[in-house]
């Protein structure tokens, strides 16, 4: 038994099945899990955008939203998040939502908000040709993300 054990491992057939299974990982699964992981960061760095734009509009006086939008988006495009993921966001409209209460509102009254919708297209980190219709792996991809915050800033001052 212990020769034929011996026997066996001399032989070398370990290598005829090595290339097919390193052909496997390193065409099949390796590129699409590059990009999966390039679209968490993506996504991330789309939230984080729109958290920007959210932030700076809820603190502009009223009326001057949209340019406290494009000073936040300005900002996103300078930093190196968005140079890695070679995102375009398209203008994102801003909506105020204002309640027409006196300086004081009534105790229970929600205050006003402000909610900002942002729109990225992000292209795959690798274009993986017969993914090609699959989006995000083979075509680019769209999110649109909204979020709503309290306005800081009503005009009072």
């Amino acid at each position: 038994m212990a020769s034929r054990r011996r026997r066996r491992k001399m032989t070398g057939h370990e290598f005829a099945e090595m290339a097919p299974a390193l052909f496997i990982l390193l065409v099949c699964i390796l590129p699409p899990m590059i990009d999966l992981i390039y679209l968490g960061i993506a996504y991330a760095a789309a939230w984080y955008l729109n958290h920007l734009q959210v932030r700076e509009a809820a603190c502009a006086p009223p009326g001057q939203e949209a340019a406290a939008c494009d000073r936040a988006k300005a900002a996103w495009q300078g930093s190196t998040l968005a140079a890695f993921i070679k995102g375009t966001e398209s203008a994102a409209p801003v909506i105020a939502k204002q309640d027409k209460f006196p300086p004081a509102p009534p105790p229970g009254a929600d205050p006003d908000t402000i909610q900002v919708t942002t729109t990225v297209t992000v292209a795959p980190f690798l274009q993986i040709p017969f993914l090609g219709s699959v989006p995000g792996i083979g075509a680019p991809i769209t999110w649109r993300i909204s979020s709503e915050r309290t306005r800081e800033e009503v005009g009072l001052n």
